[in-house]
């Protein structure tokens, strides 16, 4: 079969064809006769007239059947030159040897055979022919027919074979190039090769600042190479990169390989923050329980003292360590909440029960603000302690209420698709800062006066605890968006 590049070389071979025709007419008579026959001219303009017709087919009609179509016309046209160049006498018969060589070359062994075939039968004809016009000696014209039937017969076989081993091995040298060019493609690492004037030779890197960066340091290594190899950790922007280096040779180029490391220190650093939040939330936990009986003797002794009669000099004191004592509390129950944030048993529960169980815990604390709940969406069924899961929402919640202003709306929707739901809350507070996004989740930070900072990280655990991930988005004065992403029941 064709390939889609023989085009070209296909509208070579018909303009290749009547000049041919013509340098072997004119050839062949001119500088013998000094004249050439009417005949020749004929011959030639028929070639080019024929040629001019397959460049205007070959827009519509198929590579390979044009071809085909192509070698076959040429055929005849060979018999004619034969015959008015000497006919069986002529040397032209040898114009079919390099016919099927062309049609090995353009159909390979196929079209080697059909033309060596077609060659025959015409030679045949033409045979024939000589023997009624011109009276020649049967046994001759068979000696020549078989001589010349046994040339075309074998250069065919010859190269139809060649032509066919050399499609054999250019198939599979494009399946080598094309498995290589795409395994290097899809590599995960960026390759950068350059020679020995620090030029270019491939690369699989983009053309942005880490490729200029990638491509200097090599240059800078091939000509200064301490060791044959050079291994580095880089920080390019805010992505991380390991960096190899090796000479090719004795200096004829440098290999660079660059791995993106930006994910592994991501992984790292949730993999510490983790190890220190679990190690904090059982130290937290065991400090909790500590202080919060001694704590509640402390409260009950100050509401005790508030009831009897003392100097009124004392009233400011007592209120403020009351109130002191109430805000510790809440510390402690946080610590408390910190460190029990797996459930302890899982139930088939509507998303929907959750969010009514914080909005009963959460609107009369903020009452005075006048806030405006707005639910939407579609409800949907998940595996989880209802009590734990309603205290990550709530600790949510919370966060939203305290950074709104008064009257202004939080936006609860909820929604699904085949695996997860979701639930999202949108607050119209002041936003959260860009550089302030990564760090919410972390224990005890905090941009609020008075706050533990861990009230999100609770809502962080205990949602991942129930399989799930909790992501924000936030635009400075637009306000914040937290969406919980739960499996599904």
């Amino acid at each position: 079969m064709l390939s889609k590049k023989t085009i070209n070389p296909l509208v070579g071979l018909i303009l290749l064809n009547p000049l041919v025709i013509t340098f072997i007419l004119l050839s062949s008579s001119y500088p013998v006769n000094y004249t050439i026959p009417a005949t020749y001219w004929l011959i030639i303009l028929v070639s080019f007239v024929i040629s001019l017709l397959f460049l205007i087919l070959h827009k519509w009609i198929k590579p390979e059947i044009l071809t085909y179509i192509l070698l076959i016309t040429d055929i005849p046209l060979i018999a004619v030159i034969i015959h008015f160049t000497g006919g069986i006498s002529s040397l032209f018969p040898l114009l079919y040897v390099v016919l099927i060589i062309t049609s090995a070359i353009y159909t390979y062994r196929k079209g080697a055979y059909i033309i060596s075939l077609i060659s025959v039968f015409c030679f045949l004809g033409l045979m024939f022919f000589e023997i009624n016009e011109q009276s020649l000696q049967p046994r001759y014209v068979i000696q020549q027919f078989y001589l010349f039937s046994l040339l075309f017969l074998f250069t065919a076989i010859l190269s139809g074979w060649l032509s066919e081993r050399y499609r054999i091995r250019t198939e599979e040298l494009k399946k080598l190039n094309l498995t290589t060019e795409e395994i290097v493609k899809n590599l995960p690492s960026g390759i950068l090769v350059i020679d020995a004037g620090g030029s270019v030779i491939y690369t699989n890197v983009p053309q942005d600042d880490i490729r200029s960066y990638v491509h200097l340091y090599l240059a800078r290594f091939l000509k200064n190479p301490e060791r044959g190899r050079d291994v580095r950790e880089l920080k390019i922007k805010k992505n991380f990169f390991l960096l190899s280096c090796s000479l090719i040779g004795n200096k004829q180029g440098a290999l660079a390989i660059l791995q993106d490391l930006t994910e592994i220190k991501k992984l790292e650093e949730a993999s510490r923050i983790s190890r220190q939040t679990k190690m904090l939330a059982e130290l937290g936990g065991s400090l909790a329980h500590e202080i919060r009986n001694p704590l509640a003797s402390i409260r009950g002794s100050l509401e005790v003292i508030s009831k009897t009669r003392f100097p009124k000099s004392a009233k400011p004191f007592i209120e403020m360590a009351l109130k002191e004592s109430i805000r510790l509390n809440e510390i402690v129950t946080d610590f408390l909440n910190f460190a029990q944030f797996v459930p302890k048993k899982t139930y088939r529960i509507r998303v929907s029960d959750v969010i009514n169980e914080a909005l009963l815990d959460i609107i009369p604390h903020f009452s005075e603000k006048k806030l405006n709940f707005v639910r939407e969406g579609t409800d949907f069924e998940i595996m989880a302690d209802l009590n734990r899961l309603k205290s990550g929402v709530l600790n949510i919640l919370i966060n939203a209420c305290e950074v709104s202003e008064q009257g202004k709306k939080i936006f609860i929707k909820t929604n699904y698709n085949n695996k997860y739901g979701w639930i999202e809350i949108t607050d119209q507070g002041p936003g959260i800062a860009k550089k302030d996004l990564k760090k919410i989740f972390q224990p005890f930070f905090t941009t609020k006066k008075g706050g533990t900072g861990l009230g999100l990280s609770i809502a962080q655990k205990i949602i991942e605890a129930h399989n799930g991930n909790v992501e924000v988005s936030s635009r400075i004065g637009k306000g914040t968006t937290f969406r919980i992403i739960l499996p599904l029941a």
